[in-house]
């Protein structure tokens, strides 16, 4: 009986003086060989699961991001990884101040002289819908007049001029939502005239104060979508942090776009019946030059009930901590968001999800990727010099607020951050490059703009393994779209942390529903990570911190606040 006493508990405390006593071999080229445990199998498996729809588009503040952070906290969890997050947690939580709109009301009036006869009174909620539904903004009251304009395009170049009316200031524009550019083979309107040059001359130069589009769905459509739409009001928007938040007020876009029932359309028309909508449409078409926009004798009373709430969101932290007794407090950084757009507009079939699997459940996964190719290298002996902490921010849509809560509050000192790589958009190729024939490279944002040495760590490490082309398009401080300073490495970057932005491009899936897994092309995704997987190992092993010394990054930053 002794003996099978004492023995397991002589092996307990060998086992336990074992694992206090492991030493970790650090060669960075044996470190690197685990880069072949990303593969297109993993990224896949998991990134289905992050642009799920039962994830809901995974808006910041609604319940999909919750499953999100849950989902990602479990696999670190299952890598035993340490936790970094608020006591001893996953999570580092943060506020968020919001305004809610619970219901918006439409009531709209026929004009007979000086009486008004209404016609229609419609609540937009969650438990309701309409004759009206919301598009985008209408966070403050418009009630007006309803102009018609027709298709609402001015190109005098063809004697189109929809909007030469003073009666669009200050009311509702009713339009087709199409623009008949070419008509039977014949140019109708200037096709580099497109719905943003049209809505911004009826709103800025016109002076409108909201736009009504007529549905091009049947009843049937039209319903469905309607009452999907109603499902996302209550959602919160116009998202500030608490601890940054002036007090001012959170408004949001107060110009309103609406989608209108046909059958009301067709009624603020003087037409009997919807399908007239389609014969009114070609009569323009006909008459184009001869039309100008005029008030139809109808006005729209249009009212937001809304308040001010707050959220809680969160950031998910994980650990591998260093090896080298001088070097595992400093720490290099490795950041994607987690969050995407939520439930929004649907798009032509009617889907209202916006999975966001390129944006950014590809640098989502990725992180994920890079975490379980360096638990393979720790279960077989290797472990990098410095410390990596795993960083999915939220909120990231809503103005960069999870990673700027994080480097206000950060859990490594920012002093000790030697550098960070964002991982954002890495999924897929832009149209230009594609079209180009060339798919193989990835964009490089930061490097030799902010540190030169950062920048020869990543160049080396393209070399040493998958070998694509690093394309510098945007790589400049001088670039006019300033995507240096629009995804999360910018708030390590405003402190001189040197950062690397991986992206490789913009599409026509960017902030869609079809931003989903199957466009994503996974042979290229997968070199992607395998290059931010040996970047970061190269700098965990470096010999020194890198760097920043481009002067003026450092001028620029320096004039930036805070």
């Amino acid at each position: 009986m002794k003996i099978f006493i004492y023995i397991p508990i002589l092996l307990l405390f060998a086992g336990c003086a074992g694992t206090k006593s492991i030493t970790y071999n650090t060669s960075t080229d044996d470190l690197l060989s685990f880069s072949s445990f990303i593969e297109t199998d993993f990224l896949r498996k998991h990134l289905e699961v992050i642009a799920h729809d039962s994830l809901e588009g995974r808006g910041t503040g609604t319940q999909g991001i919750e499953k999100a952070a849950s989902y990602i906290a479990d696999f670190y969890e299952e890598l035993q990884f340490t936790p970094k997050g608020d006591d001893g947690s996953w999570f580092q939580h943060y506020t968020l101040n919001a305004s809610i709109t619970d219901s918006l009301v439409y009531t709209t009036y026929r004009i007979e002289g000086t009486d008004t006869l209404r016609v229609n009174h419609s609540v937009e909620s969650i438990e309701s819908y309409g004759e009206y539904y919301r598009l985008f903004g209408g966070s403050a009251p418009i009630a007006a007049d309803i102009v018609f304009a027709g298709f609402g395009v001015n190109d005098p170049s063809r004697g189109v001029l929809n909007l030469d009316s003073a009666d669009i200031s200050g009311n509702w524009v009713l339009l087709f939502e199409d623009i008949p550019h070419i008509v039977d083979g014949d140019t109708l309107i200037n096709p580099q005239i497109n719905s943003n040059d049209r809505l911004s001359l009826i709103l800025r130069e016109s002076n409108a104060r909201g736009i009504l589009f007529i549905s091009e769905q049947i009843e049937e459509e039209y319903t469905i979508l309607a009452r999907m739409q109603s499902k996302i009001v209550g959602t919160p928007e116009n998202l500030t942090l608490e601890y940054l938040d002036s007090g001012q007020s959170r408004s949001g876009f107060p110009v309103g776009f609406k989608n209108v029932h046909p059958e009301l359309a067709a009624e603020i028309l003087g037409l009997s019946d919807p399908s007239e909508l389609e014969s009114l449409r070609d009569g323009l078409i006909q008459n184009i030059t001869k039309f100008r926009a005029h008030k139809t004798g109808f006005y729209l009373d249009y009212t937001p009930y809304s308040r001010a709430g707050a959220i809680e969101s969160k950031n998910v932290l994980a650990y591998l901590e260093g090896t080298d007794p001088d070097l595992k407090d400093e720490v290099v950084v490795l950041l994607a968001h987690y969050d995407h757009m939520g439930i929004g507009e649907p798009d032509a079939s009617g889907d209202m999800i916006y999975n966001g699997a390129d944006d950014n459940g590809s640098g989502t996964v990725a992180l994920m990727a890079i975490a379980n190719a360096l638990n393979e290298a720790r279960q077989s002996g290797f472990k990098p010099k410095r410390s990596i902490l795993f960083l999915h921010v939220s909120g990231e849509e809503a103005g960069l607020l999870g990673s700027r809560y994080y480097s206000d509050h950060p859990v490594i000192p920012i002093e000790n951050t030697i550098a960070n790589f964002n991982a954002d958009m890495i999924g897929r190729s832009d149209p230009e490059q594609t079209e180009a024939g060339d798919t193989d490279y990835v964009y490089l944002i930061g490097g030799d703009i902010i540190s030169s040495e950062l920048d020869s760590i990543v160049v080396a490490a393209n070399k040493r393994s998958v070998n694509m082309q690093l394309n510098r398009r945007y790589n400049d401080l001088s670039d006019p779209s300033q995507i240096y300073r629009r995804s999360d490495h910018w708030n390590f970057g405003r402190f001189g942390v040197p950062f690397v932005f991986f992206f490789t491009g913009l599409h026509a899936d960017y902030h869609r529903p079809s931003d989903t897994v199957d466009k994503i092309e996974f042979d290229k995704y997968s070199r992607v990570v395998q290059l931010i997987y040996t970047s970061s190992v190269k700098v965990a092993n470096s010999a020194s911190r890198p760097q920043a010394d481009n002067q003026e990054f450092i001028d620029i930053t320096g004039r930036i606040p805070r």
